[in-house]
Formats: C-alpha cells, sequence, structure tokens
C-alpha cells in the first residue's frame, strides 16, 4: 500500500502541481500573446495524459468487474497486429527502433477487438520506449504462434529488460513503475491494463527475459485445438 501510494503521489499529484504552478507564474508577470498560448497547450497536453490515466483505472475496474460478454466477437489477431504495427512505425522509426513483426497465419479468438488492440499497443509503445537503452541496434518484434493448447501474442525488445522476476511480476501492477522507468512519462498503469484485458478473455499476460531484452506475452486459450 504504501508503494501504491507514493506511485500515486508520483504520477498524479505531481503533473496536478505542474499545472498550477504553471498557470499561476504565467498569469504574475506580463506576457506576450504567445507565452499566454504556449502555457494554455502545456496545460491541455498535461491535462489529457491525466485524463488518460483516469479512463485506464477505470477502464481495468470496468475488466475486472467483468465488463460486458455482449461486446465479445470473433477477432483475428493477426490483423490486429498488422494494425498495430503500422501504428506504431512511425514512432518506432523516429526513435531509431527496428519494429518488425514476423509471418503469421490468420488466427480467431472470441474477444473484444478494441480491448485486444490496446493492451496490444500499450505492450508494444512500452517495447519501443524501453528498447532504445539496447547494447546492440534497438529492435522489437512481434510473433504470432500455436502452442500447447495455447496462442502466444509475443512482444520482444533487446533492451536491458527486467533482469529481476520479482520486479517482473510487480510490473503488471497498478501504478507501479520501477525504478529506471520513472524518468519516461506514462502512468504505469500500461501492463496492467494489459494483464486486465487477459484476465478478461481467460488468458493470462507473462513477461519473460529475452536475453538479452523483455518479451511480453499475451496468452490466448486456443480452444479450436483444446
Amino acid at each position: 500500500m504504501k508503494q501504491v501510494s507514493d506511485n500515486i503521489a508520483h504520477d498524479l499529484k505531481t503533473p496536478l502541481t505542474r499545472i498550477r504552478n504553471r498557470a499561476e507564474a504565467t498569469l504574475a508577470g506580463k506576457q506576450k500573446p504567445a507565452d499566454y498560448r504556449a502555457a494554455l497547450e502545456a496545460t491541455i497536453a498535461e491535462s489529457d495524459q491525466l485524463i488518460k490515466t483516469f479512463n485506464a483505472i477505470l477502464m481495468i475496474s470496468r475488466l475486472e468487474a467483468g465488463y460486458s460478454a455482449e461486446s465479445m466477437t470473433g477477432v483475428d489477431l493477426a490483423e490486429a497486429v498488422r494494425d498495430v504495427v503500422e501504428l506504431y512505425e512511425p514512432l518506432a522509426e523516429d526513435s531509431g527502433v527496428a519494429l518488425e513483426a514476423g509471418p503469421m497465419e490468420a488466427t480467431t479468438v472470441s474477444g473484444n477487438r478494441e480491448l485486444i488492440a490496446q493492451a496490444l499497443s500499450n505492450i508494444v509503445d512500452n517495447a519501443i520506449k524501453y528498447s532504445a537503452d539496447a547494447d546492440a541496434g534497438p529492435r522489437v518484434s512481434v510473433r504470432l504462434e500455436r502452442a500447447d493448447g495455447e496462442i502466444r501474442l509475443s512482444v520482444t525488445d533487446n533492451g536491458h529488460g527486467i533482469p529481476d522476476p520479482e520486479d517482473r511480476v510487480r510490473a503488471t501492477e497498478r501504478f507501479v513503475r520501477l525504478e529506471k522507468s520513472r524518468s519516461q512519462p506514462g502512468s504505469g498503469l500500461g501492463l496492467s491494463l494489459a494483464g486486465a484485458v487477459m484476465k478478461f478473455h481467460g488468458g493470462r499476460l507473462d513477461l519473460l527475459p529475452a536475453d538479452p531484452g523483455l518479451s511480453v506475452v499475451m496468452v490466448f486459450p486456443d480452444k479450436d485445438r483444446s
């Protein structure tokens, strides 16, 4: 509880304080119109991030409460992967990260496409962010495979990863951000949301060492082959 409270204080109270201080400083002196505009734009951007954080909290709570089974349909995971990779290719390129998806056959699961895409997007975004410290050329790969009665959608980077098994478990908890992550933008809810999405789909989220790097695996039950 103390760890969670400390992280909430850092990730929610700090940006609210920045917003207030920026507004106070802008009003305190004689500013040019461009200065007021810049202050308002910064305030809007920071407010948007706070709204995303609260929306993520609400979504996690809804998923843990059962959400709505009426929104479940057949979802082609290969198609979802292609869409997410295409969406994140510009960000990866700007970050100097090679983002690629291996060949994959059409693989359908019963689920909510929006939730699955959101979870995958969070994981890919994290992988791009944390592969930047790779000793070799930063890269992120996405793979989809069937094995042992499961469908495994994995996102693997070659950064420094999370060597400590206990830290890998903690990384999926709400508001938990490991020490090296605290300088990065974010709320510490991305993996927690992904984990809640997978639980909602009757699966799980695995964090595995990639040597080097980290592999985050969305594991779905393969009902067609179980």
